[in-house]
């Protein structure tokens, strides 16, 4: 499971624009629709140029969603430190 979500973090990161995605609509509805387990799963959203928040990764399936969430940006924080992210509820 969890490289499944790395996997989907790296794939909305390397989209682009939402409205060119093949089915990002859908995954949105669906993650909206139903969580993973007991916490609210959490979107990964960074800042990008035009100021506008995209949601670039999907974190689920952990007893504390947001905390992992934190710790993902963290992580990316590290190696892209100019960047702004944040953990916003999916469901």
């Amino acid at each position: 499971m969890r490289f499944a979500m790395l996997a989907l973090s790296f794939m909305l990161a390397a989209c682009g624009n939402d409205d060119d995605i093949p089915g990002y609509d859908a995954l949105v509805r669906q993650v909206e629709g139903k969580r993973v387990g007991q916490a609210a799963d959490h979107w990964i959203e960074m800042k990008n140029m035009a100021g506008e928040w995209e949601r670039t990764g999907l974190i689920f399936g952990y007893a504390d969603d947001h905390e992992e969430c934190m710790k993902a940006i963290a992580g990316l924080k590290k190696v892209n430190y100019a960047r702004e992210y944040r953990c916003t509820p999916a469901n």
